[in-house]
Formats: C-alpha cells, sequence, structure tokens
C-alpha cells in the first residue's frame, strides 16, 4: 500500500466536503471545530514523544552510550523542525485571531507538512527501527498513527482557511514583512532538541563555568528577555498572551521530546526546572495567583541557579547539553514575561506564604518519593528502574558547591539498604528557601523601579504634549488592560 497516496486521499476527502458546506456551518460551530482539531494535533504531539523513534541517534558525529553515530539527515532535520513547530502554531492560528499566526500555519507549515506526505518511507525508517529508548510499536499500527498525524496536519490549516476565509494580503507590505520576518523567530523559538547537532554535528567545545560561551548563554537569556519585553509591551493583550502561550506550550512538548532518548524514572518531571516546563503553561490556562506566585518564587531562582552553575559535561550542540540551554532559558524567560508584559499580576505582599506553603509540599514529595524510589523500586541496571535524584536531595551536587556541610554525612538513615541523610536535605530545605526570599526582596525594589520609570515618562509626555512636541501618544496607562 503506498500510504502516501492514503494521506493525501483522505484529506482531501475530509476537506473538499467543506468547502461546499462553510456557509451552511455556524461560526460557533465551525470554531469548536477547529479547537478540538488543534487540540486532537497536541495530543498526538504528546503521544510522539513516546513513541520510538531512531532519529534519535542522528547526531552527526556524536558520541552517546560509548557508541559513535556519524549519520546525518538534513532533509529530515528540516521536516522534522517543521512538523515540530506546527504543533505550536496551529494551536495559537486556532485560538487566537492573529493573522501573522495564520499565515505561518498555512503558508508556512502546510506546505513543509505536504512535502513530508512524499517523504513518508524516510520517516517510517526511522520510527519501525528499535531504538531501545522509548515505547516501539509494530509496523501496521505505527503506520497507522503516522497516517492520523500527516492528516491532521494537513487539514487543520485547509479548513482554517476554508471557516475564516484567511488568505495572504498580497499588497499588504507590513504582512509580508511581519511573516518573513518573524517566521525565523517563530522557528528557532521551535527549535527541536535534536536540530544543532544532526545539521551542525558535533563539537569538542565545551561551556565550562564562567567561560566565555558560558556568559555569551547568560547575556542572550537576558538579552531574549529585554528584546521580547520591550517589543510586545504595547502590544494588544491578546497578542502579549499569544506569545506567551507560543513559548509555554513549545516548553511543554519540549520537555515531553525528551522521553524519546530516555524514558525512565529520574527522568519524570520532578526538578523544580523540568516541572516549571509543566506549570508554566497551567498557570497561563488556570490564571490563579498562589499558583502562579510559587512558579515566580521557587522556579525562576532554581532556574537562576542553573544557568549560573550548569550541570553540563560534553560538546555544547549535544542533545543533553541543547536540551539543557532551551529549557532553562525559556523557564527563566516567561515567568518574567507573563509579569513585565501584565499577563499575570504582579507578585504581591501574599506571595511568600504561597511560596512556602507550595514549596513544603513539593519538598515533602521529592523526598518521599526519592526514598521510596530508591530504597525499594530500584534496580541495578534497569532502564525504567533507575535512582533518582529529585530536587538534589540524593547525591553530592549541592556538597559539591557547598562543601562545609560535609558535616551532615555523619548523620544517616538507612531504609531497606539504601542510605540518605535527613540534615542534609534539611539544610538543602532551609537553604533554598533563605535563596528564594532574596529573590523577593529583589523583585519588590524591581517593581519599584518600574513604576517609577512609569510615572516619569508618564509626566514626560504630559509636559511634551503641553508644548504640542508630542503628537503621537502611547501612554502608561496602557498598562492597565
Amino acid at each position: 500500500m503506498d500510504y502516501r497516496i492514503l494521506v493525501l486521499a483522505l484529506s482531501l476527502a475530509i476537506c473538499v466536503p467543506f468547502v461546499f458546506l462553510r456557509r451552511r456551518i455556524q461560526t460557533s460551530t465551525a470554531d469548536k471545530l477547529l479547537k478540538a482539531l488543534a487540540i486532537v494535533v497536541f495530543l498526538v504531539a504528546m503521544g510522539r514523544c513516546f513513541m520510538n523513534d531512531n532519529f534519535i541517534w542522528v547526531i552527526n558525529g556524536g558520541v552517546y552510550g560509548e557508541h559513535y553515530y556519524k549519520v546525518s539527515d538534513v532533509l529530515q532535520s528540516i521536516l522534522r523542525w517543521f512538523m515540530f513547530a506546527s504543533y505550536t502554531i496551529y494551536i495559537c492560528a486556532v485560538f487566537f485571531e492573529n493573522r501573522t499566526m495564520r499565515n505561518f500555519a498555512i503558508y508556512a507549515c502546510l506546505p513543509m507538512n505536504l512535502v513530508s506526505v512524499f517523504f513518508y518511507d524516510d520517516f517510517m525508517a526511522y520510527f519501525l527501527q528499535d531504538s531501545g529508548r522509548a515505547f516501539y510499536i509494530a509496523a501496521p499500527w505505527r503506520h497507522a498513527i503516522f497516517c492520523f498525524e500527516l492528516v491532521l496536519l494537513i487539514i487543520l490549516p485547509v479548513l482554517l482557511m476554508i471557516f475564516k476565509g484567511h488568505y495572504f494580503a498580497v499588497k499588504d507590505k507590513k504582512e509580508w514583512f511581519a511573516f518573513f520576518g518573524l517566521l525565523p523567530l517563530a522557528m528557532l523559538a521551535c527549535m527541536p532538541v535534536t536540530l544543532p547537532q544532526s545539521l551542525f554535528g558535533f563539537t569538542t567545545l565545551f561551556m565550562t563555568h564562567f567561560s566565555l560561551q558560558h556568559f555569551a548563554w547568560i547575556a542572550l537569556i537576558f538579552g531574549t528577555y529585554a528584546i521580547m519585553h520591550f517589543a510586545l509591551r504595547y502590544k494588544s493583550k491578546e497578542v502579549r498572551t499569544m506569545v506567551c502561550y507560543f513559548v509555554s506550550i513549545y516548553l511543554f512538548l519540549h520537555y515531553n521530546s525528551i522521553y524519546l532518548m530516555d524514558l525512565n524514572l529520574s527522568r519524570l518531571p520532578f526538578q523544580l526546572c523540568n516541572l516549571a516546563s509543566y506549570m508554566v503553561l497551567i498557570a497561563l490556562i488556570i490564571r490563579k495567583k498562589p499558583f502562579f506566585d510559587f512558579i515566580l518564587m521557587a522556579n525562576v531562582p532554581g532556574t537562576l541557579i542553573a544557568i549560573c552553575l550548569p550541570d553540563i559535561n560534553s560538546g555544547m550542540l549535544s542533545y543533553w547539553n541543547i536540551h539543557f540551554y532551551l529549557e532553562h532559558s525559556w523557564v527563566f524567560i516567561v515567568p518574567l514575561l507573563m509579569v513585565s508584559l501584565r499577563i499575570m499580576d504582579r507578585p504581591s505582599k501574599h506571595m511568600f506564604r504561597h511560596f512556602l506553603i507550595g514549596f513544603c509540599i513539593y519538598f515533602v514529595f521529592c523526598a518521599t518519593a526519592g526514598i521510596l524510589i530508591n530504597a525499594y523500586l530500584y534496580v541495578p541496571n534497569h532502564p525504567i528502574l533507575n535512582k533518582v535524584n529529585y530536587f538534589y536531595l540524593f547525591n553530592d551536587t549541592v556538597l559539591e558547591a557547598a562543601p562545609f556541610l560535609g558535616f551532615t554525612r555523619k548523620i544517616p538513615l538507612t531504609i531497606n539498604g539504601y542510605t540518605c541523610y535527613p540534615v542534609y536535605m534539611g539544610l538543602i530545605f532551609l537553604g533554598y528557601i533563605a535563596i528564594c526570599f532574596a529573590c523577593y526582596y529583589v523583585y519588590t525594589k524591581l517593581i519599584k523601579i518600574g513604576d517609577d520609570h512609569a510615572n516619569l515618562r508618564k509626566i514626560r509626555i504630559g509636559l511634551l504634549k503641553e508644548k504640542g512636541f508630542y503628537k503621537k501618544h502611547t501612554p502608561p496607562t496602557e498598562y492597565v488592560d
């Protein structure tokens, strides 16, 4: 069977009837259908993260598990890049009335996903080789799942064009500029973790602590935040919200994509930075201030520590290093952006209380789960039931950075043959609370500086308007949506 013809035939069979029925379908019904399809695309993307894909080994010149891999596949890298970006772009194109995002979906992602159909066999060659990392699915079922995915990726932008009557405004120069100017940025923001090494190959260049490369990465993080803030601060609330959703959805999918490389207990998202990959998106959806306060006060300081003391030990373009860069960069940027762009309320006097409640629950969970897993579930050399180190409570990572805590090793606790150190864990708990409280103090000072700047700008604009020198006015009162 030629599955390429099957995918195209199914896509046509679904889309063509809607061309004739679009006038009979109510707008609300069409919106619900598009949103349902976008959610299904998201769920399919989630499911793919747990299914075998031998493409993870296509890291040109890379070494992993004592094996040397020198196979490269540039075409697959690019096709998968657009496919991975589609998951995020489609959701934003459907749930937000934004022409630029819909242009990305219809005129960039759709053509590339159609190209992917013609290279169907290349994809399946990777899916049907057992990588030994994720769940392997038999060929008939894997064909069915991938066909379903491709059909969704084709019909959703087509139906979006049919129901919304969206076409590229060819005569509008601003639309051309937005498309070609912002599409590269959107694609960079949706980069798969395998992309750099699969395109550019392995490098022996390491990023050691406080090296030039390390400072360049830190500068890139703060520069990205500053550019996004100043570029978006006076945009409509829908645009600001959409950008935060865009990055948060990508971050969510990005973390799940690492299960293709390692699906085991230690990779479950229970480190603070990993957990933030889920919590940032959840905070945007539920809009509960206590929940977001915990993210801002617990996750952002933890991410800042990881950025200053990166836990990486291989070439700069290696799989796990790229994951580390991408995850920690966005986990640090997005919560701060959500506050500075007025998507979420700024920190209040209740913030520290919300943090303490959430952090105590989190710490007790990490300590309990870690002890139980290491004492009762751990099996030596098992691919899934490995040892865990949630919140760095169970190895020497913190001790290496703070050797004066060595005295805590004199008070061990042994459970079912596994030894942990409760005083060591308790001091990590107290030390982290102190760090987060210091960050809370910094937040309050930054808020005051921001308010003073806004007031000064308002006064300056008022004076200029009185003298007739300020014609176009975008007042600081826009901070109130």
